[in-house]
């Protein structure tokens, strides 16, 4: 892709982020955008069909940065450091995913990444032969929905306790669970 139309594109989307931080997603226009990113709308509207796809494309986009990183994680297990890593990333870009996480998001960003982390987790886990009481699609999602409770309880309470503490209690609570599971 030209480097300008990623350029454009960013241009975009931060003037985008620095308003849905300031006014809210129902009271952003396009023109807002356009006269803050200093372009003109029809600019805005050669990338991006309205707000709607541009929120959509944002959501995306802060959802394949927090992949990429796990993804370029040394450990891709349901461990200690694969947890450390993805609340080191969400402490360094706290602004956006609590932005993201919050009523403005309209749940699409947690709808997102509670279908990728599902995924990852069944791609990761397995269940032990000998232990018939577990059912792959249970475990999945109690796992899932445990990681992202806390994950949205840490960024929408301004992260009460440091990634350590997090990392720390998180694998604790699993340790029960997660010894069921055999890593593939």
């Amino acid at each position: 892709m030209d480097r300008r139309i990623q350029k454009t594109r960013q241009l975009i989307m931060n003037t985008f982020i620095d308003l849905l931080a300031e006014k809210g997603f129902e009271k952003i226009t396009i023109s807002d955008i356009a006269e803050r990113a200093n372009i003109n709308r029809g600019t805005v509207y050669l990338h991006y069909v309205d707000k709607f796809d541009l929120l959509d494309k944002c959501i995306e986009t802060y959802v394949e940065l927090l992949l990429h990183h796990c993804a370029n994680s040394p450990d891709t297990n349901l461990n200690a450091s694969a947890f450390q890593s993805v609340f080191e990333f969400l402490e360094k870009n706290f602004t956006i995913y609590k932005l993201l996480l919050s009523n403005e998001g309209f749940g699409f960003f947690r709808s997102r990444l509670y279908a990728i982390i599902a995924q990852t987790v069944t791609e990761v886990i397995g269940i032990k032969p000998e232990n018939n009481a577990f059912s792959n699609g249970v475990t999945t999602h109690f796992l899932t929905s445990g990681f992202i409770g806390v994950l949205e309880w840490w960024i929408n309470n301004s992260m009460p306790c440091n990634v350590q503490e997090i990392t720390e209690q998180l694998m604790f609570l699993l340790e029960p669970y997660t010894k069921h599971l055999v890593s593939r």
